[in-house]
């Protein structure tokens, strides 16, 4: 049942990063005349990755974070080409990103759903 409950977790997860992606990309769509605009994309980071944002212990009485299972950077997102003006946004790219993120924000969504209709399931002893 453990394992049931922490599937949920993850997908939220997984949705509140995908939300946090579409708002980027939605950002980058918005300054696709702003001379001068580099766009910007997220990623999300395992928190033992060295740089990627970890939490360090630098005292034996501090906490220890638990059950911090990913971390979100924002990056530059230098795959294009600057433009006479400077911005680099690529309205076909951006387009092609917000698109999977929709897809896959979709996906983690029905799982989810998927998941808790299995928990009312057994939880109403199969009724």
């Amino acid at each position: 049942m453990k394992t049931l409950f922490d599937s949920v977790d993850q997908l939220q997860t997984a949705m509140d990063f995908h939300r946090e992606r579409h708002s980027v990309i939605a950002g980058n769509l918005a300054n696709v005349d702003t001379p001068g605009y580099k766009p910007l994309d997220l990623e999300r980071v395992d928190p033992g990755t060295p740089g990627a944002g970890a939490l360090a212990t630098t005292n034996a009485g501090h906490l220890q974070a638990e059950g911090v299972s990913s971390t979100t950077v924002a990056f530059a997102d230098g795959g294009a080409d600057s433009g006479a003006d400077g911005n680099s946004v690529n309205l076909e790219r951006e387009l092609a990103k917000i698109d999977a993120n929709r897809v896959r924000y979709q996906t983690s969504a029905e799982l989810a759903s998927r998941r808790l209709a299995l928990l009312r399931y057994t939880a109403g002893d199969g009724t």
